[in-house]
Order: C-alpha cells, then structure tokens, then sequence
C-alpha cells in the first residue's frame, strides 16, 4: 500500500484574505462531488435536525454547511432538495473554488464533515488535518486508516447520531481545549505523515523490486 498525498499548494499556501463572504462567521465544511456513496441526502437531515427545531428536541443553532464541488447532475439534484426542505437559509453551494480559497475554507471552518458510505482514500480529510482543521468523520476503514485517532467519528447511517456529532463539536470546540483542540494537533502531526514524494518514492521502490533491481 502507498499512500496519497497533500497539494502543497492547498496544505503551505499563503492565500490572501478571502473573497468568499459567510455570512455565518461559523459553518462547517463539505468538499467533495455530490454521488450517492457520498450520504449528502443524510448529511442534509442532520442539517435540518439543527436548524428546525420542530423536527427535534433542542433550540436550533445558527451554523451554515458550506458545499464544495464541481457542479453536475449529482450536485444540481442536492439543490432541489434543499429548497424543498426548505434549507436555503442554511446550506451554500460554492462550486469550485481555487486552491487558495480552498485553503482559506479549511482555515476558518468549524470542522469539515465527511459522511462518506465508502471512500477510496479521503483527500479532503488529509487536506483539512494539514489545515489544522477538525474532521468529522464517518465510521468507515478507509477515513480511520487516513485519520486515525485525530477525527471524531459517527455511524453514517444514523442521521441522528451525525446531527448530534455536528451539534456537539459546534456548542464544545470552543470551551473543550483538550478533547477537539487535542483533536486538531493530532490531526495536524498526522497530516505530515502523507506526501506525494514519499508516496512515489515507495511506488518506484516496489517497481524496482518487481524487475529485480
């Protein structure tokens, strides 16, 4: 197994203020394409769960999701849906941005959330921990071979125990230094374990030893 790496361009960036306006100072982060093994459908109950308090037990709280990703068939049919479960308010589709405006999301996002049924590997959750940005993360082999101890975790078929993940690091991140700030700098350490160099190296060192050199 070789692993991937981070873009130094999205992980050592110096970007300049960003030209991306949130309203909500706090949001939290999606980047990604919008397919079915991606759970955005749950991600978005989750969301409404947090915002409409009539569909749950607490007050709502004022946090926007954030969506990155090239818009196509997939993202266009997220869009619908939102309206219908009326989360305009709530949710904002940026699209693609560039790898400066990436960064800058990753930087002052509350925490990126991954809800992923299956992942290949997981760039964005490498991204986020080299942006010293908490993840929240499905329970699944491939996101806790990335992230290891350095992401909390949450049953991605359980739409109530993915709102509460989000509820909890938006009302505690603040005030609990040692439990998602450890978090953070765990992931941070973790990150610099990846890159493209090491992972070519590896890959030409098994070429090698397929051909006997």
């Amino acid at each position: 197994v070789t692993y991937e790496g981070v873009d130094e361009h999205i992980s050592n960036t110096k970007y300049k203020k960003s030209k991306i306006h949130i309203k909500n100072q706090k949001f939290f982060l999606y980047v990604g394409n919008a397919y079915p093994h991606k759970n955005l459908d749950r991600l978005l109950e989750a969301f409404t769960l947090l915002s409409h308090p009539e569909r749950s037990e607490g007050s709502p709280i004022d946090i926007q999701l954030v969506l990155v990703g090239k818009e196509d068939y997939f993202y266009k049919r997220l869009k619908e849906e939102v309206k219908k479960i009326n989360l305009d308010k709530f949710i904002k589709f940026l699209g693609e941005v560039s790898d400066e405006e990436l960064a800058s999301l990753y930087r002052n996002a509350l925490a990126l959330v991954m809800p992923s049924l299956m992942e290949g590997f997981g760039l964005p959750v490498l991204e986020a921990m080299s942006n010293k940005c908490l993840v929240l993360a499905s329970d699944i082999s491939a996101l806790r071979e990335v992230c290891s101890d350095a992401a909390i975790y949450f049953n991605p078929y359980d739409v109530n125990e993915i709102s509460t993940t989000l509820k909890s690091a938006y009302s505690n991140l603040s005030n609990d230094i040692n439990h998602y700030r450890g978090k953070i700098n765990k992931g941070f350490e973790r990150a610099k374990m990846f890159s493209w160099q090491k992972m070519a190296k590896e890959t030409l060192k098994f070429y090698e030893s397929c051909v006997g050199l």
